[in-house]
């Protein structure tokens, strides 16, 4: 589904401007925090290289965010189409068609638009409510390393 307007403004910038909202934007404090995947999911076989590579990135950046058992699917699809830019600009390289320079750009946006439903920019961390990103100043910082 294609977004029109506007993308929402993330949470941590609204909070940093001091436009916030209470009654609509959620309390830093009582934001939920999903169980962790365990580790790196073992990726299909019939993945290429370029495929490997970002499902490896998913799993490790979006390990406290992405399930493995609701978006392994989601997971799969983005990186199926990783492999499908590398071949489609492998073949644009090549023949200098600009039929194939659209599909590389077309692959690109259902890229972005896949890792965005996974979460992977701020406007969609915000909307699933699942991170943000806090400043934390050199003194919180010094006492979380005396207490740890």
């Amino acid at each position: 589904m294609a977004r029109t307007g506007r993308p929402p403004v993330p949470n941590e910038v609204k909070r940093k401007r001091g436009t916030a909202r209470p009654d609509r934007t959620p309390d830093v404090a009582t934001v939920v925090a999903l169980p962790m995947a365990d580790g790196v999911p073992e990726h299909p076989v019939d993945f290429g290289l370029e495929a490997r590579r970002l499902w490896e990135r998913i799993w490790q950046t979006g390990i406290t965010w992405v399930s493995p058992t609701s978006d392994a699917e989601a997971a799969e699809q983005a990186c199926r189409l990783a492999d499908d830019i590398a071949l489609a600009r492998e073949r644009y390289r090549a023949t200098r068609d600009p039929a194939d320079g659209r599909m590389v750009a077309t692959f690109h946006r259902e890229l972005a638009a896949a890792l965005g439903a996974l979460g992977f920019d701020p406007a969609s961390r915000t909307r699933l409510g699942v991170a943000e990103v806090t400043r934390v100043s050199k003194l919180e910082a010094l006492r979380a390393g005396r207490q740890g």
